[in-house]
């Protein structure tokens, strides 16, 4: 099958044999895809320069396996980013390793991962982008919960707190949990109030974890300094 132009964004890069690499790539149409760059290494190339993380590539192949042979590279736009920025791009794109399945469409999830990649490198407030992000991308994957009302159908009372029930809905309780005043700014990605932004933190990370799996995420001790 030879596919022609299709935008990516680059997501990991390694040395493969003497003068190759493998790059792991996300497109919208044909989801996450490894494919062998050959004769790239050891020689100047411009295809080095788009062989980046972060980067947006336009990329054609040849092959339908789980390692195609890419036959062209251009570099549509590079992202540098630097700091706590740079361990935010790599759990964006972690998450994306992590949560997706090999050559699974996601169009829209695509989007807003070139979205959210690029207002980082433009440096707007890093923490909604995550929280925006991360919740985007669990109701993308089929994961989300509805914010607007409880268990048993009921509207979200913002004087009340509520855990969350078996990762789908929430439950009043006593104590604890979360606000029903947070969990609606949540719901609508207001995250101006600091106590919003950390409680949506902490759910989404429960979230996530609940899909994850028992193992860490490597990206995500990188942010935790910063609280992110």
């Amino acid at each position: 099958m030879r596919v022609l132009g299709q935008p990516a964004l680059v997501i990991h890069v390694r040395a493969y044999r003497e003068t190759s690499m493998i790059v792991r790539l996300f497109t919208p149409q044909h989801g996450l895809v490894a494919g062998v760059v050959k004769g790239v290494r050891g020689r100047r190339s411009t295809r080095i320069a788009a062989l980046q993380p972060f980067n947006e590539v336009r990329v054609s192949w040849l092959g339908s396996g789980n390692l195609l042979t890419l036959t062209d590279i251009e570099l549509e736009q590079r992202r540098m980013l630097h700091g706590q920025r740079l361990a935010a791009g790599f759990y964006v794109l972690e998450l994306l390793v992590r949560l997706l399945q090999e050559h699974d469409a996601h169009p829209s999830l695509y989007r807003l991962s070139q979205a959210v990649l690029s207002a980082m490198a433009d440096e707007l407030p890093l923490t909604p982008l995550l929280r925006r992000f991360e919740h985007e991308l669990l109701s993308e994957l089929g994961f989300g919960v509805d914010f607007s009302c409880d268990l048993e159908g009921g509207p979200l009372e913002p004087e009340l707190r509520y855990q969350l029930e078996a990762g789908e809905r929430f439950v009043p309780v006593p104590s604890g949990g979360y606000s029903g005043a947070e969990l609606l700014a949540i719901g609508v990605d207001d995250y101006r109030l600091g106590a919003v932004r950390h409680s949506a933190r902490l759910l989404f990370r429960e979230l996530l974890d609940s899909h994850l799996g028992t193992k860490p995420l490597a990206s995500r001790s990188l942010l935790a300094s910063a609280g992110s």
